[in-house]
């Protein structure tokens, strides 16, 4: 169990401890500076230790804004994974999690607003409540130079808090960063971002508006910084008794000393925004991803053929120029006649081996429906390829699937309708087998976990040619496929089992695996494959539901180095989209 977090988890948590230590320690440095240093002395006496808070998490929203871009530039993550040999295992399966990574740094910006958010609502709060001291009035403690902090002069007039609040370029940036990042955070919940793509897809390009607040949150140049508070001073005693000081101005020192004028004049300058310039790097990585997608977006796809398949699923294979993939890779779609702005993803079913890529589409929304129209579904006579709706490809981009062939044997798990990425996988394996190709894949276990096989036919009619081509090769061993029927069990398929009962192949299926009905004994089969391959790295690679992917996940570590020595090492990696 140890060890089997080690190997699959423990690189991943070095990358997280790093991340969130760079995030604690900035923080730690930059609260510690607004606490102590003089410089800001006058303003932790109008606002108190408000003045750190609010500036600790503006240092963590910085950092994170260099990053929050880099996990979504999938031509640099593809880039980046397709470096061949020369890129560790391990390093590919971290960048997997590229997404995952994406949402951490979102919510410790959102964290860190908040609490920026609410340090500076106090801060309003003092800053408007300030009246001006009456010189000739004697003061307890520190004297703090009201009139020396010119960027506070407007606020000191203003006595409603909520009024300060929008009267700055700070507040009204600040708060429309807020709005932003509202929608963006409450539009990426599972179940929106699922049934509502189109309303995640515009919400999240509100990061435009997001960033340019940003950058111009300090223009205004708030925060007071004081000059001469730092440096040189000297301390003379005149005859009077009166101390006078020569130099610097230490505040510390000059807001305690009874008479005005000992104190060489406290002269301030607004701290110089910086938020900006943070965002630079990323930002121009972003902008090059996004000129490398548009350009390939202009270039021509021509669709060769569209099938319908039963159970509301098409199929289009398309060709386009210098277009070359790997097994188990996605593209985005875009058809401008359907939704001229929206790109959804797909995996690809097609093989590298053949002479096109296809994609597989379930009519199941309004998007997919209208472009199983305008693509023919329903008609009978036969459409001419003007007829069919122009489609843009970005793409093809890497995933965890396409490093099967880097492992002894390979587990491959779908659920539902993640078995998709294993239809290119598995053509591949097909015809690099057939055509003697060295792979380092000596064994593949296919489990596909469905919950309704009529939803996915197209797949098992691939699944069988497969099957039976191996077969006739004499190589049905390498491919052991194990199919679970989950739910949708009705009486005519109990039936229909009984009356083909000692058949070769399966009633419901078609294949010569036989359906299983229920759900997978996970420990079983670990512990079957650990034992048939003591000392083997296994690849296992999931798509499919969160539920089971944590608890294959788990069985990874359970299984993952026995006491004796013994047993395989499963290597766990998981679609991410």
């Amino acid at each position: 169990m140890v060890y089997g977090w080690v190997v699959n988890e423990l690189p991943k948590w070095i990358v997280y401890g790093t991340w969130a230590l760079i995030n604690i320690v900035l923080f730690i440095y930059q609260f510690y500076n607004f606490s102590t240093l003089p410089r800001y002395f006058y303003t932790r006496i109008l606002v108190r230790e408000a003045l750190a808070f609010a500036r600790g998490p503006a240092i963590i929203i910085n950092f994170n804004i260099i990053i929050i871009l880099l996990p979504v530039c999938r031509n640099l993550i593809s880039l980046l994974r397709g470096t061949g040999t020369c890129m560790p295992r391990t390093v590919k399966r971290i960048l997997d999690k590229n997404l995952t990574f994406h949402k951490a740094v979102a919510w410790t910006i959102i964290a860190a607003s908040a609490m920026h958010t609410m340090a500076h609502y106090y801060n309003y709060e003092r800053i408007a409540s300030v009246t001006r001291p009456n010189p000739t009035t004697p003061m307890e403690g520190p004297r703090y130079p009201l009139e020396a902090l010119p960027t506070f002069t407007l606020l000191f007039v203003v006595k409603d808090p909520l009024t300060a609040c929008f009267i700055t370029y700070a507040g009204i940036t600040g708060h429309i960063i807020l709005v932003v990042l509202f929608l963006m955070m409450t539009s990426s919940i599972e179940f929106i971002r699922r049934s509502y793509f189109e309303v995640f897809w515009y919400t999240h390009h509100l990061f435009i508006i997001f960033l340019t607040g940003l950058a111009f949150h300090q223009f205004q140049q708030l925060l007071p910084v004081q000059n001469n508070a730092e440096g040189t001073y000297f301390q003379n005693l005149t005859a009077e008794g009166v101390i006078n000081v020569v130099g610097a101005h230490p505040p510390a020192l000059c807001s305690l000393l009874p008479a005005k004028g000992v104190c060489p004049e406290a002269t301030f300058k607004g701290a110089p925004p910086l938020s900006w310039k943070f965002m630079l790097g990323g930002l121009f990585i972003y902008i090059i991803e996004r000129i490398v997608r548009f350009i390939r977006s202009l270039q021509r796809v021509v669709i060769i053929k569209v099938v319908q398949h039963p159970s509301k699923t098409i199929e289009i294979q398309m060709k386009k120029r210098g277009f070359t993939t790997e097994a188990g890779q996605y593209v985005f779609i875009n058809v401008p006649s359907v939704a001229l702005f929206e790109w959804h993803p797909f995996t690809l079913t097609s093989s590298p081996e053949e002479d096109y890529f296809s994609v597989h589409i379930r009519i199941v929304g309004d998007w997919t429906q209208e472009l199983s129209r305008q693509l023919g579904d329903g008609r009978n006579a036969f459409q001419q390829s003007w007829e069919l709706p122009i489609v843009a490809i970005d793409g093809p981009f890497g995933t965890a699937s396409e490093d099967v062939f880097e492992h002894d044997v390979g587990m491959l798990v779908g659920a539902g309708i993640g078995v998709t990425p294993f239809a290119s996988i598995l053509k591949s394996v097909f015809y690099k087998l057939t055509s003697e190709k060295k792979i380092s894949l000596k064994k593949v276990y296919f489990y596909w976990i469905c919950p309704e096989p009529q939803s996915f036919e197209w797949f098992a009619d691939m699944l069988s040619s497969v099957e039976g081509q191996l077969t006739a090769k004499g190589m049905s061993d390498f491919l052991d496929i194990h199919i679970y029927l989950s739910r949708g069990w009705k009486d005519k398929d109990a039936f229909a089992v009984y009356l083909h009962e000692g058949e070769e192949r399966d009633a419901i299926t078609g294949l010569q695996a036989r359906t299983h009905y229920g759900r997978p004994d996970w420990s079983k089969i670990f512990d079957e494959i650990s034992v048939s391959h003591s000392n083997t790295d296994v690849g296992v690679f999931f798509c499919g539901p969160p539920v089971l992917s944590h608890n294959l996940h788990d069985k990874c570590n359970e299984y993952t180095g026995r006491s004796d020595g013994s047993g395989a090492r499963f290597l766990y990696n998981k679609e991410n989209f």
